[in-house]
């Protein structure tokens, strides 16, 4: 095998193993492998996986949080809702749609 071959080949590996990393942390992260077409089914944050309801229709109204934190790698964020629901929170999708879960019953 020649230099240029093996070098082609640990890059080709490499890209492989990047992307299957990759898609294996978003469907551990979202609970299912469809996530970005079906949205997620749970979340995982801060070491606990949750289940989720919604999307909830948008004529609910705005949402009104105590603190929004980034989700690591997606550029997606949660935030506990104001009370009096306080242990309702609520992931911001990525087209706009917002899912809501129970902060304090973890699956």
């Amino acid at each position: 095998m020649t230099r240029r071959k093996k070098v082609v080949t640990v890059l080709l590996t490499a890209v492989v193993f990047v992307v299957a990393v990759v898609f294996g942390y978003y469907w551990w992260l979202f609970g299912r492998p469809d996530w970005y077409w079906q949205g997620p089914e749970t979340i995982a944050v801060s070491g606990n996986r949750f289940a989720l309801k919604g999307p909830i229709p948008k004529s609910r109204g705005p949402v009104e949080c105590v603190a929004k934190k980034a989700i690591p790698l997606t550029g997606l964020e949660y935030c506990r809702v104001d009370p009096p629901e306080a242990a309702m929170a609520v992931l911001f999708w990525y087209d706009g749609e917002i899912y809501t879960f129970n902060i304090q019953d973890p699956l």
